[in-house]
């Protein structure tokens, strides 16, 4: 447990200015949510969510914000880091392979659900893939799932425990169009795309780290997406394409790829790296790639973790060391520092995927579309939202 995400009772109180016994009274009113610290038998011991009591000084009780997703299980974001269902996701990355991470964000046995069984091939699969090669990867995808869907009656059963089988013969068949291949594979995928796409040595680890770092990021657009889709009660491949088409939209993914993708080409051809991210920085222009904070003014760690990984796997290599020093720039200008899109970008270039250059991202981010697919079907009602309406009243209403 981390200390610093909780406070003690009397501490708790104390930033409120209430008594302990009124503490309590918010705690079973769930409007301070609290744990018992692991081996501890005393309630006494207890430890209470410090953002609740944040949010309840501020004046900001906990309520429910949308009709469409009131809660969650899957993914806490917090100033220290992103936890999938309670677990540290840069620990998560340190040893764990997409699989395992899955099963945990599904709450299935990983072992069960990755089997050797493979999904069938489409009697179609052949000619589509023809048909779709000038494609982007992620267009592809959209293309051919329904051909899998269908060929693999399975896929229509919306089970918790279908939603999982599923969703591992999905990640597998994403693998494959990524790997250029027309048969998925068993293998753990971060080998499976390492060995198709001749990644450089040390690369199926770094590999294995983006693929269980992207997996979830909490309440994204593209995830809310999703989750507004599941109401209805779509198909693990409908999910994964609706989180995809999202995906693709130019005001979340699609400029800041192109923008970032553009100076990362500037930092590796022109003759000083740190001159793409100067000139920006003289005429007043943002910085694709990089960010002074994160999402809720949280400081993503992910990207640190990359940089890390891959400066023990680079540390030769002239591309890393221009894009180190473009970094260390950036950071001394702007105070800015690499935003996930960067890292991602740099490693499809390194694995030479030169369309779709989030198409691993967006394979790793499947997996948490298919987990919040299957709590939304699973753990909600049908929802029917409604609109404030602000526009022209009608003069006249007709009897």
């Amino acid at each position: 447990m981390s200390e610093s995400l909780y406070l003690t009772a009397k501490e708790a109180a104390a930033e409120l200015g209430i008594s302990v016994s009124t503490l309590y009274s918010y705690v079973s009113r769930n409007r301070i949510r609290s744990t018992q610290p692991p081996g501890s038998n005393s309630s006494r011991n207890r430890r209470y969510w410090k953002a609740d009591v944040e949010r309840l000084k501020a004046g900001h009780p906990r309520s429910i914000e949308d009709p469409l997703v009131a809660n969650t299980r899957i993914t806490l974001l917090t100033k220290e880091g992103l936890f999938y269902r309670g677990h540290n996701v840069d620990e998560l990355a340190e040893h764990a392979s997409l699989e395992t991470v899955a099963g945990l964000l599904w709450n299935a046995d990983s072992d069960v659900i990755f089997n050797d069984k493979l999904p069938i091939i489409p009697k179609q699969y052949k000619s589509m893939h023809k048909l779709v090669q000038a494609l982007p990867i992620t267009e592809k995808v959209m293309a051919l799932f329904p051909f899998f869907e269908h060929a693999n009656p399975r896929s229509y059963d919306l089970s918790a425990s279908g939603y999982a089988r599923t969703g591992a013969d999905m990640l597998r068949v994403y693998a494959a169009i990524i790997g250029g291949v027309s048969t998925p594979s068993a293998a753990p995928i971060h080998d499976f795309l390492a060995e198709k796409l001749s990644a450089p040595a040390g690369f199926d680890d770094i590999i294995r780290r983006l693929l269980v770092l992207v997996a979830d990021h909490e309440l994204d657009p593209s995830t809310y997406a999703v989750r507004a889709m599941a109401n209805t009660g779509i198909t693990p491949y409908q999910a994964a394409i609706a989180g995809q088409m999202a995906s693709n939209g130019r005001r979340l993914w699609v400029t800041p790829a192109e923008t970032t993708s553009r100076l990362l080409n500037e930092i590796f051809t022109e003759k000083d790296p740190a001159n793409p991210i100067l000139r920006r920085f003289k005429s007043g222009e943002d910085l694709p790639g990089f960010e002074t904070e994160g999402i809720h003014k949280i400081l993503d760690p992910r990207p640190a973790h990359l940089l890390r990984a891959l400066k023990k796997v680079l540390a030769k290599d002239e591309e890393f060391e221009r894009l180190t020093i473009a970094i260390k720039t950036a950071h001394s200008l702007a105070d800015a520092n690499p935003h996930l899109i960067l890292l991602v970008i740099f490693i499809s270039h390194k694995l030479n995927i030169k369309d779709s250059v989030l198409s691993i991202g967006t394979l790793a981010r499947s997996t948490g579309w298919i987990a919040h697919a299957s709590e939304q079907y699973h753990d909600h009602k049908l929802v029917r939202p409604h609109a404030d309406y602000v526009g022209e009243l009608p003069e006249k209403i007709a009897k």
